[in-house]
């Protein structure tokens, strides 16, 4: 989980790099008003002259919003949690010791200010799942708790009856709430009686797809890619490369002039044990065949990668690249480290991993680099954009309807503002507690440069300050991340330009994995050993196809069509549950 959640700050610190850009821009609304006391101007609901119902006006703040662009929309007035703000003490828990805040903050007092709702926040010792098992047995849930959405003890809470279903809430209690959340919250995530029990965050949606090829966000710095040495590439005459067919071909030229260099390095361990033993689709090499995924859709069902021909292609371009003596054994054996140290020294021509660790200047040539080429006819990256947490609602739950309003205003506009934006305001106190932190630029919610180097410095000190950021309780990502975003970066633009039409969302690719002790949990762990064998046999035989045939007969041995009926059942199951 802790790898997770960094990987979500460093692409926020990614977005934010840019925002320094943005130092001498003013709101377009003009307006300083602090979110926690922006109040709603309504208008008595009646009929218009055409004879259909009027739209009561909605915030200063939500009117200014250009939502087209944004690919959002403004929350409707008077949700349910405004009927009752009375106070209310909500028992949360938070699975996971790491986690940092006690609702303690000024975060936590603007959000039970306005809506009277106090969480009595707690969270394990340690991550080992033992604290909330036994809550589990004792049935002894709080009222909400949020937890890894791929936890087994969510199943389980379901299977008992422990906790509510999402749908019978909001249609009781909190009917507008519908209008605020994500459509994919209640249409993807349901369980087999066809009702939704978990609020996944962090999901990444039509709306946040729309909105990020917008501002440019869909391409981050971890995006796969194929660097070459500038040098090297310049002395050949700088190629176009867009088919492996080129790739090959620069690479035996750049090696004819370069024979002690290593012409191609799959890096980020893409070919080694380590990677192999968890997925076919070999990393960010994969990418560049068209693999993202270790099971994937082939014909309509859902079939190993390694039966695909998108791996047989990689398989068949590392073999020729290797009788061509372009590719020798390192990568295969090479830790992480390895990699990085053999990039960094500039001992190879050329290399797949990403944006990040793809423009590395070589020691052995301070005066050049290593620069992106491609992107190949053949690339694509897949993503199912399932999000990270769950936010259940217990049975015990004192009152459900306070619960699923206050998920309901957590997770509508208004609540981002208060949880995650902090106080809009044009000019920055300098205070990371008082703000201002935010305001509207060329309508879009803006985090203030000023604020974004106080931020970037200290990120968790400022949090513990200031609880900005860190209550993910019914997170949206569009709405979490959205002032985050700016589009001025040219070169991330240029990125996102060629790379984003190649990235494809597969929300129904989002499978869960068998039991380890199952007899498919048995079968997958034995096919992936015997890939980590099969894969450098392949590469470095005479004849790539003959092995890989052996490996598919072993394969199939082994029983691996009852692993790929299991994951199957799960994708017919999910595509019916989406429509």
């Amino acid at each position: 989980m802790k790898r997770k959640r960094s990987r979500i700050l460093a692409l926020l610190l990614t977005a934010v790099l840019a925002m320094s850009m943005l130092a001498g821009c003013k709101s377009n609304s003009g307006k300083t008003e602090g979110v926690g006391t922006t109040d709603v101007a309504t208008t008595n609901e009646g009929t218009s002259d055409n004879g259909t119902t009027a739209v009561p006006e909605q915030t200063n703040i939500q009117q200014d919003i250009d939502w087209e662009r944004i690919g959002w929309h403004a929350d409707p007035a008077d949700l349910e949690w405004k009927e009752d703000t009375s106070p209310i003490k909500l028992s949360y828990y938070v699975n996971f010791s790491w986690f940092g805040l006690n609702w303690d903050d000024d975060t936590a007092r603007r959000v039970t200010e306005k809506t009277g709702v106090d969480l009595e926040l707690t969270k394990p010792v340690s991550d080992d799942g033992q604290k909330l098992n036994m809550m589990i047995a004792g049935n002894q849930l709080p009222d909400i708790m949020t937890i890894d959405r791929n936890d087994p003890a969510l199943q389980k809470m379901i299977d008992a009856g422990l906790i509510w279903a999402l749908d019978d809430l909001i249609d009781q209690y909190a009917p507008k709430m519908r209008d605020v959340l994500q459509k994919e919250i209640l249409q993807n995530y349901r369980s087999a009686d066809g009702k939704t029990y978990r609020f996944t965050t962090w999901v990444q949606g039509e709306a946040w797809q729309k909105a990020a090829r917008e501002f440019d966000q869909i391409v981050g710095t971890n995006q796969p890619v194929v660097s070459v040495r500038k040098d090297y590439y310049e002395e050949i005459g700088s190629p176009e490369i867009k088919t492996k067919e080129d790739l090959i071909a620069a690479l035996e030229k750049m090696h004819a002039n370069h024979p002690d260099k290593i012409a191609f390095y799959p890096a980020d361990n893409a070919v080694s044990a380590a990677t192999l033993e968890r997925s076919a689709a070999m990393g960010n090499l994969g990418v560049q065949f068209g693999m993202s995924n270790d099971m994937a859709d082939q014909g309509g069902k859902i079939l190993w990668q390694a039966r695909s021909a998108e791996f047989q292609n990689t398989i068949a371009f590392l073999h020729e690249l290797q009788t061509k003596g372009l590719l020798n054994q390192d990568p295969f054996i090479d830790s992480k480290d390895v990699n990085n140290a053999k990039i960094t020294r500039g001992d190879v021509i050329s290399y797949t991993w990403v944006i990040s660790d793809g423009e590395k200047v070589p020691e052995d040539n301070p005066d050049t680099q290593y620069i992106v080429v491609g992107p190949l006819d053949t690339y694509k990256q897949s993503r199912t954009g399932a999000g990270w947490l769950a936010t259940v609602i217990s049975k015990n739950c004192t009152d459900p309807a306070r619960a699923i309003r206050f998920l309901e205003y957590m997770c509508s506009v208004e609540g981002h503002q208060d949880v995650s934006w902090g106080i809009q305001g044009e000019d920055y106190s300098g205070d990371v507690v008082k703000g201002p932190q935010w305001n509207l630029v060329d309508g879009k919610p803006t985090m203030l440069p000023a604020y974004v180097v106080d931020k970037n410095a200290d990120w968790s000190g400022v949090a513990a300050k200031n609880g900005l950021g860190e209550y993910w309780i019914a997170c949206n990502e569009l709405l979490w991340n959205l002032p985050w975003w700016d589009n001025s970066n040219e070169k991330m633009a240029a990125y996102n330009e060629v790379y984003g039409p190649k990235v494809e969302f597969v929300p129904e690719l989002d499978f869960k994995a068998p039991d380890p002790a199952s007899d498919e949990g048995i079968i997958l762990q034995k096919a992936h050993e015997l890939l980590q064998l099969y894969v450098v046999s392949m590469v470095f035989s005479d004849d790539w196809k003959a092995e890989y045939d052996k490996f598919i007969a072993e394969v199939d041995a082994l029983g691996m069509g009852k692993v790929e009926a299991f994951y199957d059942t799960q994708y017919q199951e999910k595509l019916q549950s989406m429509k």
